[in-house]
């Protein structure tokens, strides 16, 4: 069986690719130039389901190839959704790419995910979390979730990776675009009529995609903290200034206005950063969770946590930028965030 991997169109073969869909997570299949395909993004378990590999089996047939037929599976970014499942890829013969940064999460699998979650949870309580907070943010479970680290050896860094000619005539190379990940990259596609960008999370049709906070030395005990929202806005603001045509997301459906998503995201953080602004400026000085409050005094808590993420990342940009600074408080253990230069 040799179906093609994309549904017709008035620009031929290549105008809809069609995704392997595992849960929510779109995984992009490109035919190579030399044979076998390349697959954007590796794919999970969702809750440790150990159904989910017959279901992209099943699904890949459907298109035309089998798994033994990937040859390369790029992962876009060191998230259990998006690599949970490149050490199996790797076993049926792919090469695995990923940016440097994000290699050690991928080799280290599910006992990183939980030293980043542990990190996470420490790091927000310095930051002013209340401990009911961070407890509820320890008490979510992974005990269900599988995630195989995959050997070192079978992964290439994306910066060493050049270019892939496809089977349409295309090219598709990597980008990095830290932000949403320290090791967060996107696939450009080149052809005739602009770009097709897999966007993985960097960029989604429903959501604007949180910075998050990520520990690089977490697995070794280092709670330093990357701050990763400056990083992402300057990635956006690159992809903007391509001639992108299409994204192809991580999550959702074909995006075939580009522009609305870039635009959407940086009115966003417009928005968010004027408000972090005005309440910290209010202050004078406060914690990341005051701040919090300030800008949504209902969130409930089982939400405040991820909200703080994307204050913090607005704290990081307020002090790259010089408008405000962090400190030690009173108690030498938390973390207070004052207006101004230091």
């Amino acid at each position: 069986m040799n179906s093609p991997m994309y549904s017709s169109g008035p620009r031929g073969p290549i105008m809809s690719p069609i995704p392997l869909r595992i849960a929510d997570n779109n995984l992009w299949p490109f035919r190579l130039a030399t044979g076998g395909v390349l697959l954007v993004d590796a794919g999970w378990e969702p809750d440790g389901d150990v159904e989910a590999w017959g279901s992209i089996e099943a699904q890949a047939a459907g298109l035309g190839f089998s798994a033994h037929d990937v040859r390369v599976v790029v992962v876009t970014h060191e998230h259990i959704d998006h690599a949970g499942l490149a050490a199996r890829w790797a076993r049926e013969g792919a090469r695995i790419v990923a940016r440097r940064a994000g290699m050690a999460a991928l080799a280290a699998g599910l006992e990183g995910l939980r030293a980043q979650r542990h990190t996470r949870a420490a790091e927000l309580a310095r930051q002013g979390a209340p401990a009911e907070v961070v407890a509820g943010l320890l008490g979510t479970r992974t005990a269900q979730q599988r995630w195989e680290p995959c050997p070192l050896d079978a992964i290439d860094a994306a910066e060493d990776s050049g270019s892939w000619v496809l089977a349409d005539g295309r090219s598709l190379r990597l980008v990095a675009a830290p932000g949403h990940t320290p090791g967060n990259l996107v696939a450009v596609i080149e052809g005739p009529d602009g770009l097709d960008l897999c966007s993985g999370d960097t960029l989604l049709p429903t959501t604007i995609p949180t910075p998050g906070l990520h520990f690089p030395g977490a697995l070794d005990g280092d709670p330093t903290r990357w701050p990763s929202l400056p990083p992402f806005l300057r990635s956006v603001a690159a992809l903007r200034a391509l001639p992108v045509a299409r994204i192809l997301p991580g999550h959702g459906e074909v995006v075939d206005e580009p522009t609305r998503l870039f635009a959407q995201f940086e009115a966003h953080h417009a928005r968010r950063g004027a408000r972090v602004r005005g309440a910290l400026a209010a202050a004078g000085t406060a914690t990341a969770f005051e701040v919090t409050r300030a800008v949504f005094p209902r969130l409930p808590d089982s939400r405040i946590g991820q909200a703080m993420t994307e204050t913090i990342g607005h704290l990081d940009l307020l002090a790259e930028q010089g408008a405000a600074h962090a400190e030690r408080g009173d108690d030498g253990a938390r973390i207070v965030w004052r207006w101004g230069l230091e």
